[in-house]
Order: C-alpha cells, then sequence, then structure tokens
C-alpha cells in the first residue's frame, strides 16, 4: 500500500585536476608552462619570455615549480627582460606623440 521504495540518487561530483598552464606574475598573461629539460625544469612565459631553471625535486610537480618561480619573482631574484615590454611601450608612446602634434597644427592653421 505505500507503493515502491524509491532508490536515493547519487551525485558524482567531478575531480578537481591540477592546471598545466598558469598566470605569469610580470604580464598577467595564462601563457607560463613548466617543461623539463634533462635533469632540470624550466618555467616560461610564452608572452614576455620571463623564465627561471629550477634542479629536480624528486616530490615536485608542475605545481610545486610555478609556486617557487613566482616566489622568486616577487622576491626580486628573477627580473623581467626589459627589451620585449619596454620597446613595445616606447614605440606606442612615440606614436600618439606624432599623431597629437599633427592634429594641433591641423587645427591651429586653417
Amino acid at each position: 500500500m505505500g507503493g515502491r521504495r524509491r532508490r536515493r540518487k547519487i551525485i558524482v561530483r567531478p575531480k578537481r585536476t591540477i592546471p598545466k598552464i598558469f598566470v605569469c606574475p610580470n604580464c598577467g598573461a595564462q601563457t607560463v608552462n613548466v617543461k623539463k629539460m634533462g635533469d632540470k625544469y624550466v618555467v616560461i612565459c610564452g608572452t614576455c619570455g620571463l623564465s627561471e631553471e629550477f634542479d629536480e625535486h624528486p616530490r615536485w610537480s608542475a605545481v610545486d615549480y610555478y609556486n617557487a618561480f613566482v616566489d622568486h619573482f616577487l622576491e626580486g631574484k628573477i627580473k623581467p627582460p626589459e627589451t620585449g615590454q619596454g620597446g613595445a611601450e616606447e614605440a606606442a608612446g612615440a606614436g600618439e606623440e606624432e599623431a597629437e602634434g599633427e592634429g594641433e597644427g591641423g587645427r591651429e592653421g586653417p
């Protein structure tokens, strides 16, 4: 009389995975990779070129090398490459100055 007994529904939650691409502490782009080269690991940003080499640690994973990379950057042990970003900013600034100069001269003349 009570009807059928219903089976309890099991909710399956997906397991979280460790990321393979990380955020650069210098430029903010999500292009930092950890690569194994021989007996060393290289952490490098694909956008700004910031990089560092680490010796292999037996229990470290990619996240541990990335965290050490960020710690060294924040402590000032790693200097950001000046040629990649400085040149782009200077070139953009020079173009703006030329455009402003042309615009002002055109207004005053006629």
